[in-house]
């Protein structure tokens, strides 16, 4: 097949990392995959497989299936030439979320979640396209080195001015353990992007003890993760939470909200999951698996062994089933 995506850019974005693995599982199977956004530049911080070009080569080639997820570019979707195409919502409640919904196409949705949210509110089915996570990249390391006694780490996603992925919420949770547990460390990561590239460093307010990793290479985001005892997500309206499913490829135990974790974060089994992003509820789930390391260690080895369900390249494989039975 020849498939083609549109997006925005190719920063250092969950939605942007969708389209790349996929394109490059894509091309492993055997399909073509083009994929269209403003410079048509090829990204510099994942390697890609596929081909990139400029938007406004969009309409000189025809190709079986097409797909976006941008809401910006919807515009730009319906004059891709494709026998079969598809919005891919990955994100939940944007403010152009009905006029995607009401698209002359077909529909895909990174969760279980957000199908569910999609036909509720309406009426659509979306194909199930849930995942995924890249086990090249994200996968336990043990690491040398001592930390002094008592210390739990607990890693999170750093993007503070980016509400909704809750990170002042976790550092809440943190705060309010901080005096029972003296030994406990906040990890926080993130990447700049975008027009501004705020550094969130500077917008963080808090006496616990932390280390704030920034523009990590790929490479190195195992070494990362695996520092953790913990991950912790305060995420809201999320599709998929990649970041969560990084942690548990990594082997950390998780403790994480129902947004975008619903198909591999099963309570009390694979992660322990506070019904609503409230830091009390959080906190509570955060203090059994810091008071217990037998939870801990069950935890990060079912959600290890669960998230290995959900790979990009068992994710492209369904994906083209579904392509052909609609393409042709």
């Amino acid at each position: 097949m020849k498939i083609a995506a549109l997006l925005p850019h190719v920063e250092v974005f969950g939605g942007v990392r969708r389209y790349l693995e996929l394109g490059n599982e894509f091309r492993r199977i055997g399909h073509e995959f083009v994929l269209f956004h403003p410079s048509g530049r090829a990204p510099d911080w994942l390697p890609f497989r596929g081909e990139t070009r400029p938007l406004d080569a969009l309409a000189a080639d025809r190709f079986d299936v097409g797909l976006c997820s941008e809401y910006s570019l919807l515009d730009a979707f319906h004059a891709l030439r494709a026998n079969v195409k598809y919005f891919y919502f990955v994100l939940s409640g944007h403010k152009l979320e009905r006029r995607a919904a009401r698209g002359p196409w077909l529909f895909l949705a990174n969760s279980q979640g957000l199908c569910r949210r999609l036909r509720r509110k309406y009426g659509i089915e979306c194909f199930k396209a849930a995942g995924g996570v890249n086990p090249d990249i994200f996968h336990p390391l043990t690491l040398d080195g001592t930390r002094a006694e008592g210390e739990i780490r607990v890693v999170a996603y750093g993007r503070i001015y980016k509400k909704r992925k809750g990170v002042r919420r976790a550092v809440k949770v943190l705060e309010g353990l901080s005096r029972r547990y003296p030994g406990l460390k906040l990890i926080l990561f993130d990447t700049p992007v975008g027009m501004e590239r705020r550094d969130p460093r500077t917008m963080l307010r808090t006496s616990i003890a932390h280390e704030f990793h920034l523009s990590l290479p790929q490479e190195r985001m195992s070494w990362l993760y695996s520092q953790g005892d913990i991950f912790l997500s305060a995420e809201r309206r999320a599709g998929w939470s990649n970041t969560t499913a990084e942690a548990m490829a990594c082997r950390l135990a998780v403790v994480c909200t129902p947004s975008g974790t619903e198909d591999f974060a099963h309570d009390e089994k694979t992660a322990l999951v506070a019904p609503l992003p409230l830091p009390c509820l959080l906190r509570r789930r955060v203090e059994r698996l810091v008071r217990d390391p037998g939870l801990r260690r069950r935890l990060a080895e079912a959600g290890y062994r669960k998230i290995q369900e959900f790979t990009w390249g068992a994710l492209a494989e369904r994906l083209t089933v579904h392509f052909l039975t609609r393409s042709n």
